[in-house]
């Protein structure tokens, strides 16, 4: 599930690789200004792992309420080198009980 300040060519990017992307812009359910718990319970809903800037998936809510969040730190970073990132982390992932959705340009 990306997270709403993943940028779209973040999230274009990650679908060119082929990972099943859910932007939270673009989920009727969500929207922009969506706030972190309801973000989290549709990642859990849906199976997905949360992509984000936003530390408060650590500083104000319980990161055991997620799926899992791939956060992003170095907001200097392109849309492919976030994509590239994110795509060479699924290939260590188990991805059999999850699905990689979102991707945040400053998650590391």
């Amino acid at each position: 599930m990306a997270d709403e300040n993943v940028e779209r060519a973040t999230v274009t990017y990650l679908r060119k690789l082929d990972h099943d992307v859910e932007w939270v812009r673009d989920v009727p359910e969500l929207g922009v200004g969506s706030d972190d718990p309801s973000i989290a319970a549709y990642a859990v809903s849906e199976r997905r792992l949360i992509l984000t800037q936003d530390d408060d998936f650590f500083t104000e809510m319980s990161v055991d309420d997620t799926n899992g969040v791939l956060f992003q730190k170095d907001q200097t970073l392109s849309a492919r080198e976030v994509g590239d990132i994110v795509h060479e982390l699924s290939q260590y992932l188990d991805q059999t009980n999850i699905t990689l959705e979102y991707v945040s340009p400053n998650w590391l």
